[in-house]
């Protein structure tokens, strides 16, 4: 059974509200797979206050418990400054509470003797080198955000060119993907001064390395098919392509284009080839195409056959509730698209049983999904999802201490993001309803506590859940 997070009591290092969050005091990754994401992201014991959306996380001791590779890892934050005899209280809890949940078979030496750690990165990089991971892989890693960073901290256009063509050995494919999610992050926290100086840093890349030079030219070839996807651009990109990687880009975009008239196509450049050297590429180039084609089929139905695995094991589940959240990083849009094909086939066979189990799945994954929103966000949605403005002021009222200026400011912001990405209705639905609310709370400050139509329930905590600890502290704290 899973280990529900504990609700535990903090003062957000923002604003100074007393808030409670959510805390994992037991990581077992064998019952809740998604977890094992959550802290290799720096999303475990992480939160927002939902009165000034500040972003922080807790440094809290945790076991985390890999049953598969036989994990048993203790954390314990070396600015805490536990004790030892506190240290081995909590570890004796945690191995207690763990050792309760599981059944007589499972119940393993390594267990009762954790392994300790005093820094996160340290555990982060345990448990990645359990995975195969090495040592030099990560230091290679850092070494790469490191010099990354250096990069992008050099704000002089020809100071940064000089260290481009210095280290340019070392930019590789992996390096291009770090500026890339760099400039998601900056994007999405409409960080417009850092967006520029990444986009700057991203383009002397693509213009001075030799990777660059080759990226750029995928690039073309990949926008000059997007400009008019049809089999005439497909082909002439194709038999264009410098290399291998480019064409397999291409064929990635262009899958459905390969077929009979596709192929007759480039047939008919073959016998129309007056030189044999270029008959023969394009001989090659057929051969290419089609084992390309296979090797994609292949990875497809591979990524569709998993999804429906995933969607087997969830149907088959007691508590779908319990199976989702298992399973929740997971849900991608293929897992959406296998369970929508399934509700539709159900339905059309007339097997009334498996249908109403698949839209049972479907209810507990929109659960999953709105009880994984933020406060606010629930709270937002409440709104949005009114019938009418009648229906949005009885809420506004029933929530009238949680319209704080913050909260009010954020859904401003919310609704200049939703006219820019042309949803002119919702942003103007939502403009009266700020409207409604500066009216209902007037002139008066409003009381900072979280949107009680938004709140979650919260769980209660297990018996051979561990007792409180000692209060976490903050390890980051960001707007």
């Amino acid at each position: 059974m899973p280990f529900p997070p504990t609700p535990t009591p903090i003062t957000c290092p923002a604003c100074r509200a007393q808030i409670t969050v959510p805390l994992r005091q037991i990581v077992d990754v064998s019952q809740e797979p998604a977890l094992k994401n959550a802290l290799l992201s720096g999303r475990l014991n992480a939160f927002t206050c939902p009165v000034c959306h500040n972003s922080a996380a807790l440094a809290s001791p945790f076991l985390y418990h890999d049953a598969d590779k036989e994990l048993a890892f203790v954390f314990l934050p070396m600015q805490l400054g536990l004790r030892d005899a506190d240290q081995q209280r909590l570890i004796g809890q945690f191995s207690k509470a763990l050792m309760a949940q599981l059944p007589p078979e499972k119940r393993k030496a390594y267990l009762l003797t954790p392994r300790q750690f005093f820094t996160l990165q340290s555990l982060l990089d345990a448990v990645l080198e359990a995975d195969g991971i090495t040592k030099e892989m990560l230091d290679a890693q850092r070494a790469k955000l490191e010099l990354l960073q250096q990069m992008a901290e050099t704000t002089d256009n020809a100071a940064q060119q000089t260290l481009i063509r210095e280290r340019a050995a070392e930019i590789d494919v992996m390096f291009f993907q770090m500026i890339s999610a760099a400039l998601a992050s900056a994007q999405a926290s409409k960080d417009q001064e850092g967006f520029a100086q990444l986009l700057q840093l991203r383009n002397n890349l693509l213009e001075l390395t030799p990777l660059g030079q080759k990226v750029k030219t995928q690039q073309a070839t990949l926008e000059a098919f997007q400009a008019k996807p049809d089999r005439d651009t497909l082909l002439a990109q194709l038999i264009q392509a410098p290399d291998a990687e480019t064409r397999e880009l291409l064929l990635t975009f262009g899958r459905p284009l390969l077929d009979y008239p596709f192929f007759q196509a480039l047939t008919a450049k073959i016998e129309a080839a007056t030189d044999k050297a270029e008959a023969d590429r394009l001989v090659e180039l057929r051969r290419e195409i089609l084992a390309l084609r296979e090797k994609l089929d292949s990875a497809t139905k591979a990524i569709f056959d998993q999804r429906n695995e995933l969607l087997r094991q969830i149907m088959i589940s007691e508590n779908l509730d319990e199976a989702v959240r298992a399973h929740f990083e997971e849900m991608d849009e293929v897992f959406f698209n296998v369970l929508e094909t399934n509700l539709q086939a159900a339905q059309q066979s007339g097997q009334r049983a498996t249908f109403d189990r698949l839209q049972a799945v479907a209810d507990a994954v929109s659960r999953g999904i709105a009880a994984a929103q933020p406060p606010e966000v629930r709270f937002l949605n409440a709104l949005l999802s009114a019938p009418d403005l009648d229906e949005t002021r009885k809420i506004l009222q029933a929530n009238r201490k949680a319209l704080s200026p913050q909260l009010m400011d954020w859904m401003r912001s919310v609704a200049e993001d939703l006219r820019q990405d042309g949803r002119a209705d919702e942003a103007d639905q939502l403009i009266k309803i700020i409207a409604q609310a500066v009216e209902i709370v007037g002139a008066t400050a409003a009381e900072p506590v979280a949107p009680a139509a938004s709140a979650a329930p919260t769980q209660p905590v297990p018996a051979s859940q561990p007792p409180a600890q000692p209060k976490p502290q903050i390890l980051i704290a960001k707007r």
